[in-house]
């Protein structure tokens, strides 16, 4: 694919910047001179140039919840044909010809190609090449190919369901250029999740690619591969290490109630109460400072209200006792134990699992 020569010098600073630097953030000014070169090109293709895009994920170094992100050791793929770059494989012993990355983008410059240099739309961190290489063949069909590791961000995380809840995490892939000069298609084959992931915390998959466009850094619109998998929680590891003893902390608060010593159930429900607050802040610990409620932060609020209600009721009791009305305080007592303390807390986990895991 042809383009003017005003154009070729530009192609070849992107494709330096873009595959060999990482493709990091450009400043404005960047954007502002190439939305201007590319309004002064008047010989525009009449077909956009059709780059394959692919994008496996070998590994996953690590998800942090507080920062949402996550870092991926990935393999990136793009495939194209443009007769520009075609050889005469007589001339050089075999039909293919290996490049590094500014080599490929030196021999294309000199051939008047255009070269489908992408950015990462959702990298936060620089984007370490552990190796790249581009193979061209004597038809001009060419497939580069390169293994990184970066962090990513997830901006589409949402808590409200923790620990039930399934996150979706994306790799999303834009052409630097506008779509009238490149067109994305994706590489499903060559996409996805590597069978040793390295990620024990999560359980990974669902993975597609998805084709979108975006406003590109040139200011007009430019194709955009995403890579989205989803992944939940173990939750054999909340059962154990959560559930089971907010279960126990609730037996021991409601065995209070057996006991004939008002002053004894002060004292158990007062530790109880110093529990919940550190439980509290153990599993917030885990997650960024929200703006709502989570269904783990619902259940552990009432929790902490009902322990309290139970040490200011023991109160009342006790001052009923020493006020010489021991049968209304046994009466009180005996219609807490059998009734408001169970069914209190039906109530409340069947109103959590409605309205943070049904209807959300």
């Amino acid at each position: 694919m042809i383009v003017s020569g005003i154009f070729q010098p530009l192609i070849r600073l992107l494709a330096l910047a873009a595959v060999c630097f990482g493709c990091l953030a450009w400043p404005a000014w960047a954007q502002q001179e190439l939305s201007g070169i590319l309004e002064g090109v008047t010989g525009k293709p009449e077909t956009p140039l059709e780059v394959g895009i692919g994008i496996k994920i070998d590994q996953i170094v690590n998800v942090d919840q507080k920062a949402e992100n996550y870092g991926a050791v990935a393999v990136i793929r793009a495939e194209w044909t443009d007769p520009a770059l075609a050889f005469d494989p007589g001339a050089f012993g075999r039909n293919y010809r290996i490049f590094q990355p500014d080599a490929l983008a030196d021999y294309a410059t000199s051939a008047g190609a255009v070269i489908p240099v992408f950015v990462i739309q959702n990298q936060q961190s620089n984007r370490w090449i552990h190796q790249s290489a581009a193979g061209v063949r004597s038809d001009g069909h060419v497939v580069y190919v390169e293994k990184s590791s970066l962090t990513l961000q997830a901006p589409y995380f949402d808590f409200r369901k923790y620990p039930f809840d399934t996150q979706r995490f994306q790799f999303e892939i834009a052409s630097v250029l506008p779509a009238e000069f490149v067109s994305y298609y994706p590489l499903n084959q060559h996409s996805g999740l590597g069978g040793m992931l390295g990620e024990e915390e999560w359980i990974l998959g669902n993975a597609r690619l998805i084709k979108t466009d975006t406003e590109g850094i040139s200011g007009n619109d430019s194709d955009q591969i995403t890579l989205v998998f989803e992944g939940s929680r173990h939750i054999t590891y909340y059962l154990i290490r959560v559930f089971l003893p907010m279960f126990v902390l609730i037996t021991v608060s409601w065995s209070v109630f057996f006991l004939d010593e008002y002053r004894k159930r002060i004292e158990i429900s007062g530790a109880n109460l110093l529990v919940f607050v550190a439980f509290n802040w153990a599993i917030s610990a885990d997650l960024p400072k929200l703006g709502y409620l989570t269904f783990l932060d619902f259940i552990l609020q009432w929790m902490f209200l009902a322990t309290g209600a139970i040490i200011v009721f023991n109160v009342v009791l006790r001052r009923l006792k020493l006020a010489g009305r021991e049968t209304l305080a046994r009466k009180l007592d005996n219609y807490a134990l059998k009734w408001i303390y169970p069914i209190g807390y039906a109530a409340i986990v069947g109103f959590a699992v409605l309205k943070f895991l049904v209807t959300s």
